[in-house]
């Protein structure tokens, strides 16, 4: 067997650059839409990104020239989230980045791109607001978040709540999930890893992480994905499959109502009685939006949708 020395090797991958170069360019005569165009040079450029990735000495630790990756606080099956400082201003910020491994994975490119989309469309004192996306060095995308101290998932280990706290953060909940209804989203992976307070204020708690949310009356499976979110928060429709509702967000709520109950100093028979409410089997038993659960909760409704 004989191969081909290294310069003809080169000399290949020249020629087949200049003739896709080429036809990228031509004023007339294109053989490929403006669509299309546009696909093949994303992904030339991708493939240019990764290579220079692979032979660069950059340090790893700077993103985009700009934030420093001071450390890594979450860790998913697909995803990292690392706690990041502007170099300039100082500032803190969450950027969330596929894992290396699953840098060439067009599912997750994409998905996390729509992450993006959404979370730039949504603006409200209780979501977490998604603030630009970058590309690494790699080519894969970086969404940059407002940071936000504590996760409530790790709160709840360590000291027992209060009715009160149970109520504010039940409050900022749905009045966050109302707004993300209202805009025409079912967020789809509400859970205490997903609500983010700083300072010990429930008042203020924000609801992140947009990564498999999806538009009213749609399924995961349009998305190539036969099941996203978490099993022990999933509504039963979820769990399905089916077309999905801002209820189906509610049974979630209901099943961390139940769970901060466990957690909490003093007996409230009216929120146990409003978690079970919240966490029927049937959507059609359960209160037909955030709204109305608000007003069962006692909470501020009318913000649900207008602040």
């Amino acid at each position: 067997m004989t191969h081909d020395p290294p310069e003809a090797n080169f000399e290949e991958i020249a020629r087949r650059f200049s003739h896709l170069w080429q036809a990228l360019n031509a004023d007339a005569d294109n053989p490929y839409s403006t669509e299309t165009r546009q696909m093949l040079l994303d992904r030339v450029r991708d493939a240019l990104d990764r290579g220079e990735a692979r032979l660069s000495n950059a340090d790893p630790e700077i993103v985009a020239n700009s934030f420093v990756l001071e450390a890594l606080i979450h860790e998913g099956a697909f995803s990292q989230v690392h706690r990041a400082r502007h170099r300039d201003l100082g500032t803190l910020h969450a950027v969330k980045v596929p894992r290396p491994k699953h840098a060439d994975d067009p599912v997750l490119r994409k998905l996390m791109l729509r992450e993006a989309d959404i979370g730039m469309a949504l603006r409200h004192p209780h979501i977490a607001a998604t603030q630009t996306v970058l590309r690494l060095g790699d080519g894969r995308p970086a969404l940059v978040i407002e940071w936000i101290g504590s996760r409530l998932a790790e709160l709840l280990p360590r000291r027992p709540l209060s009715l009160g706290d149970v109520t504010a953060i039940m409050t900022s909940v749905l009045t966050g999930l109302g707004a993300i209804h209202a805009a025409g989203f079912v967020h789809c992976d509400l859970s205490p890893l997903n609500l983010l307070f700083a300072e010990g204020d429930f008042s203020r708690l924000k609801i992140a992480d947009f990564g498999v949310a999806l538009e009213a009356g749609c399924r995961h499976r349009q998305f190539d994905l036969a099941f996203a979110g978490r099993p022990d928060f999933a509504s039963p429709e979820q769990t399905a499959g089916d077309p999905l509702d801002g209820r189906s967000d509610l049974y979630a709520a209901g099943l961390l109502l139940s769970l901060l109950l466990r957690h909490c100093s003093e007996r409230g028979e009216r929120l146990e009685a409003l978690a079970i409410h919240l966490s029927e089997q049937d959507p059609r038993d359960r209160p037909q939006n955030a709204k109305a659960a608000l007003r069962l909760l006692g909470g501020p409704a009318k913000r649900s949708v207008e602040t």
